[in-house]
């Protein structure tokens, strides 16, 4: 019989061919594809590390720790790599920064299975703060987290001291009080350092909580009565702690002498002056009380209509009435529309209305740009006619401005002056004559028109 030239050779499988290799020739494989494709280490460690719950006969503890240790410095050169490149321009492009985050996220996550040597953790310490103590990068936040995040033992939280006290700073020292304070619990070294910083308000701060920890009231007291006097920046908390404390104990001349230094200072004024009202408040003193709330709306910047309310609802009727003129007449100049609430509380609705229909000029003579649609919307039972002409003004100042946003806005109006018409003028004619008029006068603004047709 005659050969079949036609028959198929046998298909390549590399499946089944690398399945047939042995031990040796496998290795050999690998070694050469390492060489030529360094970048797939990285992939071999995560495999091995994914097969080490089902090989726990070939992979030993001390072989899952040295797997994490390789695949640290294999995260870090990738993450590296950006961050170096970061440092020297200032930055980068957005998706190598994503990338960056990505390596120092899969770090993150080796160091919270707590699978890594102390050797490996302080050597990436050194590395690591190659990149940050360049501090152009924009990954310093980063890498301070995996800093705190990476240190478990008393030997590797001194090395990260260490390592912060490298190139000192006031922010450096104060990472290293912490360290010293809350992981290394070494009481000396915290004070040796704190006592030389103590400037801003949130140190001395820092300082008081820590004798509060230590159950030192007195000297959480005292540090915080000096922290008042020569602190600089924020005094929120010292000045908080201090009068809870007074408050408590109803030491009244102790409460009147730190709201004195608040007022001295320049500084919680308001704040210190309303927990002195709180005070007296509380012990029915009505007189210091007064004095105190009347102080505070010196200070006052904000919120005025709530400052009314709460003056007019605890003075007295003939205090009340001395005062109230005078406190008006600032709330009309500081806040003209908290001026406009009270009017409108006060029954005084004409002026209210003239006061939208031609707001009066600022202190800097410039008029004063308020919405005042919420007034408008509650005076139109009162002076339906009036409001609408103050819608319709309104929808034709906005309407030339043009876009879908503006539109959107004007039907707003419009739909307010139709119900005036309709509602309580029970006019619809008169509405549906005049909205036709301005349809038409705008005829060439589709976009207008079509915001506009539900009317």
């Amino acid at each position: 019989m005659a050969e079949d030239n036609n028959t198929q050779p046998e298909t390549f499988s590399l499946h089944e061919r690398l399945r047939s290799l042995d031990a040796t020739d496998f290795y050999d494989l690998v070694s050469k594809l390492l060489v030529k494709k360094p970048e797939l280490y990285q992939l071999i460690l995560e495999w091995f590390k994914e097969k080490q719950a089902s090989m726990p006969e070939t992979i030993t503890d001390d072989d899952v720790i040295s797997i994490n240790d390789d695949l640290l410095f294999e995260y870090w050169e990738d993450a590296r790599s950006i961050i170096s490149e970061f440092n020297e321009l200032g930055g980068g492009p957005e998706e190598d920064e994503d990338e960056a985050y990505e390596y120092l996220d899969q770090i993150l996550k080796l160091i919270k299975e707590g699978e890594l040597s102390t050797s490996a953790k302080l050597d990436f310490l050194d590395e690591a703060f190659e990149e940050y103590n360049a501090e152009n990068s924009g990954f310093e936040d980063g890498l301070m987290d995996i800093f705190f995040e990476i240190c478990q033992t008393k030997e590797e939280w001194e090395y990260l001291v260490k390592k912060l006290d490298e190139h000192p700073s006031d922010w450096r020292k104060k990472l290293i009080m912490d360290i010293q304070r809350e992981h290394l619990q070494d009481d000396e070294a915290y004070l040796q350092e704190r006592m030389q910083i103590l400037s801003y308000g949130m140190d001395y701060w820092d300082l008081v909580k820590y004798y509060l920890e230590k159950g030192d009231q007195e000297k959480a007291l005292e540090t915080a009565e000096e922290g008042i006097l020569e602190g600089k920046g924020r005094l929120t908390e010292l000045f908080e702690f201090l009068s809870d404390h007074f408050s408590k104990k109803g030491d009244a001349a102790s409460l009147e002498r730190i709201v004195q230094t608040a007022l001295s200072r320049n500084t919680e004024k308001k704040e210190m002056l309303d927990r002195l009202f709180e005070y007296y408040r509380s012990k029915g003193d009505y007189e210091r009380a007064k004095n105190a709330l009347l102080k505070s709306f010196e200070f006052a910047s904000r919120k005025y209509y709530e400052e009314y309310k709460r003056l007019k609802g605890f003075m007295k009727e003939p205090d009340w009435k001395s005062v109230e003129p005078e406190i008006f007449d600032k709330i009309k100049e500081e806040d003209f529309h908290d001026y406009l609430r009270i009017c409108l509380d006060k029954g005084m609705k004409d002026t209210v209305l003239k006061s939208i229909q031609k707001p009066p000029k600022s202190r800097f003579g410039y008029s004063i740009e308020e919405n005042f649609d919420k007034f408008a919307d509650e005076l139109a039972n009162d002076f339906p006619e009036k409001i609408i002409e103050y819608y319709w003004q309104r929808s034709l100042n906005k309407i030339p401005l043009g876009g879908r946003g503006t539109y959107s806005v004007v039907a707003g109006y419009l739909e307010k002056v139709k119900s005036i018409y309709i509602d309580i003028l029970n006019d619809e004619q008169r509405w549906i004559k005049r909205f036709t008029a301005l349809k038409t006068e705008f005829k060439k603004r589709p976009a207008f028109l079509d915001e506009v047709k539900h009317l």
